[in-house]
C-alpha cells in the first residue's frame, strides 16, 4: 500500500523461530483514529495511545507479541517511553506520533532492550507489498492458530481506495473490547475526526459484537490509519455521501476480522451467530444476545451438538425481565423450538442435533416486545480451551 512501510523481526521476547516485533512507518504522518479497552486496568501502551490519539497523526506503530506490558506499574511506563525514544531517534518523528501495542502475558516485565536494539535494524528493512502485511499479521500473534488479514478495495470520487486490516485475538475475548489488537490501513484521504467517527461506528457491530469467554482484556486496541496517498480530496464529514462505498468496505474488513477472531477462539470448532430481535432497544437486544453468547452452558451444548434449548431460554430469562415465556420465539437454524410458552408441537430434536454438527450455527430469539435487533458472534466451548489456558504460562 502506498505510504506504508512495514518491517518485522524476531527480537527474542518469547517466541523462537518466528517474528515477534512489528514496526510500521508512514512516508508522511497519517491521520489516525483509535478505540481501546474500557478496562480499569489498562496496559501501559494503551494509556500511551489514548493520550496520543487526540493529536490525530501517526508516524509509526510498534507492536510486540509475547508480553503484554500490563500491570507493570511505573516500569511499564518507562518501557513505553524508552521504546518511543528509540523510534524517534531512528525515524526522526515526534513522540506524540508514535503508537505502541503489546500483547501476551500480564504482569511480567518486558525486556525493552530487546526492542530498542531491534528497531534500527528494522528501519533498514522496510517493505510495502502484500507479503509485508502477511508478515505483520503473523508477528502479532500469541495463542492464535492462524493469521487474520483482509484486503478490499472501493472508490471515493472515482479514486481507487485500498483498505487492508489485520488483527490478533483468540482468548480473553469480550466486548469493549476483546483481547485483541487490530490495525486497519487505507490510502484514502479522510480527516482524523471523520476517521474516528467511522471507526467507532463500525466497531460497535464488529469488534464490540464478539465474545469467546466473556473476559475483557487489559490491552485491547484497534487503530485505523489513513495515508491520503490515493489522492482524493480530503473528506472531513463522516456522513459524506462520497463515503458510501468506503463504509461498506470498512464494515467488510472489521466484521471479517472480528469473525476470524471468534473462529480462532481457543479450542473453538464452531462459529455461533446469535440474533436477538423484537426488543425495545438495540442495547437491550445486544445484552440478551451476549447473555446467550457468554453462557458456558449454551456454548458447551453447541460443542456437543446437544439441542438443549432450555439453556437459551435460561439466558434470555436472566437478561430480560420485560418479556415472558408466551412472547418469545427461539430458533436454532431454521427450526423453531418454542411456541406459546412451551416446546413447539412440530419440534424434532434429531433434526436440530444434525444441524448442530455444522461448523457455523445460528441461534435466533424474538423477544416479542419491540422492533429493535442486534447480532453478536461467539464460538463453542470445549476441552481444548481448558488445555490451552491451564498451560498458557508453562
Amino acid at each position: 500500500m502506498k505510504g506504508v512501510k512495514i518491517s518485522t523481526i524476531n527480537c527474542g521476547i518469547k517466541y523462537k523461530n518466528r517474528d515477534d516485533l512489528l514496526l510500521v512507518a508512514f512516508d508522511q504522518p497519517a491521520n489516525v483514529a483509535g478505540v481501546f479497552t474500557q478496562s480499569s486496568m489498562p496496559a501501559a501502551p494503551v494509556t500511551w495511545c489514548k493520550k496520543n490519539i487526540v493529536n490525530g497523526k501517526a508516524a509509526a506503530l510498534i507492536v510486540n507479541a509475547g508480553n503484554a506490558n500490563a500491570f507493570t506499574g511505573k516500569i511499564g511506563e518507562e518501557i513505553v517511553n524508552k521504546t518511543v525514544d528509540k523510534a524517534v531517534e531512528v525515524l526522526g518523528c515526534a513522540p506524540q506520533q508514535v503508537f505502541i501495542s503489546s500483547t501476551g502475558v500480564i504482569g511480567e516485565i518486558l525486556n525493552v532492550d530487546l526492542i530498542t536494539a531491534a528497531l534500527p535494524k528494522m528501519a533498514q528493512n522496510f517493505a510495502s507489498d502484500d507479503a509485508a502485511f502477511n508478515r505483520a499479521a503473523q508477528a502479532i500473534m500469541t495463542t492464535d492458530t492462524k493469521q487474520k488479514m483482509i484486503s478490499v478495495s472501493c472508490e471515493i470520487a472515482d479514486k481507487k481506495i485500498s483498505i487492508i486490516g489485520f488483527a490478533k485475538g483468540s482468548g480473553m475475548i469480550a466486548p469493549n473490547m476483546a483481547t485483541m489488537l487490530g490495525y486497519i490501513f487505507t490510502d484514502a484521504n479522510i480527516s482524523s475526526d471523520a476517521l474516528q467517527k467511522l471507526l467507532r461506528e463500525v466497531t460497535e457491530d464488529s469488534f464490540n459484537a464478539i465474545t469467546v469467554d466473556s473476559d475483557q482484556s487489559t490491552n485491547d486496541t484497534v487503530l485505523m490509519f489513513a495515508t491520503g496517498a490515493a489522492g482524493n480530496v480530503e473528506i472531513n464529514d463522516s456522513e459524506s455521501i462520497e463515503l458510501a462505498s468506503f463504509k461498506i468496505a470498512l464494515k467488510q474488513v472489521a466484521l471479517g476480522l472480528a469473525k476470524m477472531i471468534v473462529v480462532d477462539g481457543e479450542g473453538a470448532q464452531k462459529l455461533i451467530e446469535i440474533e436477538v430481535g423484537g426488543a425495545t432497544t438495540k442495547s437491550q437486544a445486544k445484552e440478551v444476545a451476549f447473555a446467550i453468547a457468554n453462557s458456558p452452558l449454551v456454548k458447551t451444548a453447541i460443542a456437543g451438538c446437544d439441542p438443549n434449548w432450555g439453556r437459551i431460554v435460561m439466558a434470555v430469562g436472566k437478561s430480560c425481565r420485560e418479556t415472558s415465556p408466551e412472547k418469545i420465539v427461539v430458533k436454532i437454524g431454521e427450526y423453531q423450538l418454542t411456541k406459546d410458552g412451551g416446546k413447539h408441537p412440530e419440534y424434532i430434536e434429531k433434526l436440530v442435533h444434525e444441524y448442530l454438527k455444522n461448523s457455523e450455527v445460528k441461534i435466533s430469539v424474538d423477544l416479542g416486545i419491540g422492533s429493535e435487533a442486534s447480532t453478536v458472534w461467539t464460538c463453542d466451548l470445549n476441552e481444548e480451551y481448558i488445555k490451552i489456558n491451564k498451560d498458557y504460562r508453562s
